[in-house]
């Protein structure tokens, strides 16, 4: 009796999962909310702003880039060697990636806007990363991968958190 009622309601949830809007949908930008949502208005003042961040990590411009950040005490960036980090210490590794770096370039693979609300929009983004570093060597990454939660603060889109994933880096050292 206890079995069939569990049953009941899982396949009650499903069913309700099924038929609502949000499920299954893989389109590029998304609005989790029925209510009226200028989404194309939001991208248009987003998109433009993960894009500076591109350009401000190839040319490692440190003080550009973080100033796209939140500098909030519920900051938190998760970085691809799994550690979590607040403002502070994403600053500095930051700062020390910089500093060692000539340059590098970023190859946009994927990049997949949701509008979650008025003030709140997820950016999943993925793609090649090609660092020169300032001795020599090469630093090549595939498929590097950050997910970005942006929301709208004193009426500016700022990073609150974002999430790096990635496969173990080549390191070609210099001869």
């Amino acid at each position: 009796m206890k079995i069939q009622l569990k049953k009941s309601i899982f396949t009650g949830f499903i069913f309700t999962l099924y038929f609502t809007k949000i499920f299954g949908e893989t389109t590029t930008t998304k609005n989790f909310y029925t209510v009226n949502i200028d989404t194309n208005r939001i991208l248009n003042e987003v998109r433009p702003l993960a894009e500076n961040l591109i350009h401000y990590s190839e040319t490692a411009q440190l003080d550009s880039f973080m100033r796209r950040y939140a500098e909030t005490p519920d900051f938190l960036a998760v970085s691809a060697d799994g550690m979590i980090r607040n403002y502070k210490d994403f600053k500095k590794i930051c700062k020390d990636y910089y500093d060692s770096l000539r340059e590098q370039k970023l190859t946009t693979t994927h990049e997949i806007f949701h509008v979650l609300d008025d003030i709140t929009v997820v950016l999943c983004w993925s793609g090649n990363i090609d660092a020169f570093f300032k001795n020599g060597d090469t630093m090549k990454m595939q498929n590097y991968t950050v997910t970005f939660l942006y929301k709208k603060i004193n009426g500016e889109w700022k990073v609150i958190h974002s999430h790096e994933s990635a496969l173990p880096p080549q390191i070609i050292k210099a001869k």
